[in-house]
Formats: C-alpha cells, sequence, structure tokens
C-alpha cells in the first residue's frame, strides 16, 4: 500500500510569502543558493548572476 502524500510550506527568502512550490536560484551573490516564490522569480531572472537550480516542491511521495 502507497504511502500518502505529505503536504509541506516554506517561506520565500525574497518576500516571506508562504508556498508550495520555490525556486532554487542564485541571484546576487555567487554559489549563495536561495529559495524564492514565483513572483521573485520574475523579479530576479533577469540579473546577470542568475542561475536556476531546481523546484522545491511540497507534496512528496513519501
Amino acid at each position: 500500500m502507497p504511502k500518502p502524500a505529505r503536504t509541506r510550506t516554506k517561506a520565500c527568502a525574497q518576500c516571506q510569502a508562504v508556498s508550495t512550490a520555490l525556486f532554487r536560484v542564485v541571484h546576487d551573490e555567487p554559489d549563495h543558493w536561495v529559495l524564492i516564490c514565483s513572483a521573485c522569480r520574475t523579479k530576479v531572472e533577469t540579473q546577470p548572476l542568475y542561475r536556476y537550480g531546481g523546484t522545491w516542491k511540497a507534496d512528496k511521495r513519501h
């Protein structure tokens, strides 16, 4: 029998909005990864140091 999905939340490192999906990015300091929400990501993705590193999702299968 599969385990039930668990739902978690985290706050955005920029605006502190609680979200169920955050994006791991570098945008102001080299090699300083932060988790930010979708709204903040659109603001920082034009910066020269911007780098995407994956998506953190609240719904886990285990």
